[in-house]
């Protein structure tokens, strides 16, 4: 009798800790909500400004003046420059009226997707989750990509 009671008092005692262990875990989710909330509500206001950190392609990566690497969104029209991969020289001005500006807010995964067209170029920023934001410039004369954060002007 003194063995199964040992048992369950054994079982019962690793339930409870097991019980209260998985109540105190926060999820990925609940940590990063209040980070989507605030670039939802940046992006919603239609000014804010992407600043660039690193550009990158497949293989290689390289580090960016973050002072004139941004580009900013103001309601309807764009500002700013975008340095290609290892061409200090080689820079894509974006300034313009914006044309086709179309937002996607993923609320499950919380991630927010931008697209716009300034001339012919087209502009795409993704915030992931964490507040890390992705640029990808497609234009006739260059393809940019870079990584950084999406902030108030």
């Amino acid at each position: 009798m003194k063995k199964y009671l040992f048992i369950l008092t054994l079982l019962f005692g690793f339930t409870a800790t097991s019980l209260s262990c998985a109540q105190s875990k926060t999820t990925q989710k609940e940590k990063f909500q209040s980070t989507y909330n605030e670039m939802k509500a940046l992006v919603q206001s239609k000014d804010y400004k992407f600043v660039g950190d690193f550009v990158y392609n497949n293989k290689k990566r390289e580090k960016l003046d973050s002072a004139t690497n941004n580009i900013a969104v103001n309601q309807s029209e764009v500002s700013g420059f975008a340095s290609a991969l290892y061409a200090k020289d080689e820079v894509i001005n974006v300034n313009g009226k914006i044309t086709n500006y179309n937002v996607n807010f993923d609320d499950d995964a919380q991630e927010i997707a931008i697209e716009f067209t300034v001339d012919d170029i087209k502009v795409y920023i993704d915030i992931k989750p964490n507040g890390n934001a992705f640029l990808a410039i497609k234009s006739s004369v260059n393809n940019i990509t870079q990584v950084g954060k999406v902030q108030s002007r």
